[in-house]
């Protein structure tokens, strides 16, 4: 009962900061729409041995806001009309079973959401999700209380949920839908342990208007003036963060089997500073969109500490053999933006033709350590300063086969 309590203050503290913000930036009460859903999904992962029961709840409460053809945004009618969605939700994670007396809380999540339908009918419409958002963890690993909770041991998180929807239109103001999705918790490997918690899912919704929904004016083609710069785009960027090491974590920590040993190891483990420098070179062929590959140049400063735990958790022999230790890699990406004005998504895949961050393959994968493969993932967003002479500020999410290296902030120029 108590969450609950906790969920409805959540929901009508969303309310009232989202009106009150969107009235504050000039949409009208008129565009504005409220949002209710349950989803039911469950823990994908299969390194799970004391988990028996893996499904859970999500209930979510949303304040839409509906982009229109009077605001004679050409990013709005380039991309349909979207709505974009302030959302909070809790997630009932806490009804996980266990064979042991491992202990998992629920999570508190506050997201943004970009619901485009790319089907449009009249009775009808379907389309894509994406979610962004920060969460509240409130029941962390413990080494000594909780040592089977192995998956998320910061407070804070990032959250992230991509998925398809499809809605029936029920009158003018009514919508009721369902979706399918797929949501990943994550510290970004600001503290270990960080297995994360990836769930897929289903859920219902539903969803009332402010205002008449006019099925013709969303289907239309304005042709807004569209002002973009085509062409070839330049690009250095500066980035950094910090970094737990899952070697030092296997060495240190995972190894040791007394539980008030591990917890002293654990809050031993130091937080590693890492550096990039990028190159991009990209072709902006459309107003949404823009291609091209990337020269990544990563630096990290564990060097020393790297080896030293690779020589206790696999052996004087597998260092030995390995690549060796060196600090700086060099990655070649693809690299995709998708621009809303001056905000930009940002997505990177990348390979490594130099890098030597000694023990590789089957040995690091064996023991939950993605991070020594030879490709890499980058996502997250930019924010372009044009009178700033095209300067911008980035955030994002560095990760090798879906698990996190290190949240990365970024300051680069576009020449």
């Amino acid at each position: 009962m108590k969450r609950f309590t906790t969920f409805a203050f959540a929901v009508i503290a969303l309310i009232f900061a989202a009106t009150t913000t969107a009235s504050a930036q000039g949409v009208r009460s008129s565009d504005l729409s409220f949002m209710a859903q349950g989803w039911y999904g469950f823990d994908i992962e299969k390194s799970r041995p004391n988990l028996t029961s893996y499904g859970y709840m999500n209930y979510e409460a949303a304040v839409g806001i509906q982009t229109n053809p009077e605001n004679r945004n050409p990013y709005a009618e380039a991309f349909g009309f979207p709505m974009i969605n302030i959302g909070f939700s809790l997630s009932r994670t806490s009804n996980f079973k266990f064979s042991d007396t491992t202990k998992f809380p629920d999570l508190y999540t506050l997201y943004g959401s970009f619901e485009r339908s790319i089907l449009k009918k009249r009775l009808v419409s379907a389309g894509y999700l994406l979610d962004f958002g920060i969460t509240y963890n409130p029941g962390r690993y413990d080494p000594v209380n909780n040592p089977g909770n192995n998956w998320l041991s910061s407070p804070i998180m990032a959250y992230f949920g991509a998925g398809v929807f499809a809605k029936m239109h029920i009158g003018k103001r009514w919508e009721a839908g369902v979706n399918v999705m797929f949501r990943h918790f994550s510290n970004g490997r600001l503290d270990l342990p960080n297995e994360a918690l990836n769930g897929v899912g289903a859920g219902l919704f539903v969803r009332y208007r402010m205002s008449d929904y006019e099925y013709e004016k969303y289907t239309q083609k304005y042709n807004f003036e569209r002002n973009w710069d085509k062409g070839m785009q330049y690009m250095i960027v500066l980035g950094g963060g910090v970094h737990t090491c899952m070697a030092e974590w296997n060495a240190y920590v995972e190894s040791e089997p007394d539980p008030v040993k591990k917890a002293e190891a654990a809050a031993q483990l130091k937080a590693h500073p890492k550096f990039s420098l990028s190159f991009d070179a990209i072709y902006r062929y459309s107003m949404r969109y823009a291609t091209g590959i990337g020269l990544d140049l990563f630096y990290s400063t564990n060097m020393d500490a790297l080896e030293k735990s690779d020589r206790v958790f696999y052996g004087d022999e597998a260092v030995d053999n390995c690549p060796g230790y060196f600090p700086l890699s060099v990655g070649i990406a693809v690299v995709q933006e998708v621009y809303w004005g001056n905000f930009a998504v940002h997505v990177a895949v990348g390979a490594y033709p130099y890098r030597h961050k000694g023990v590789n393959g089957e040995l690091a994968k064996e023991a939950g350590d993605r991070e020594r493969g030879w490709h890499y993932e980058k996502a997250g967003f930019r924010y372009y300063f044009p009178k700033l002479g095209d300067m911008f500020v980035g955030f994002a999410i560095k990760s090798h086969s879906i698990k996190a290296e290190y949240l990365e902030f970024s300051l680069g120029v576009r020449i």
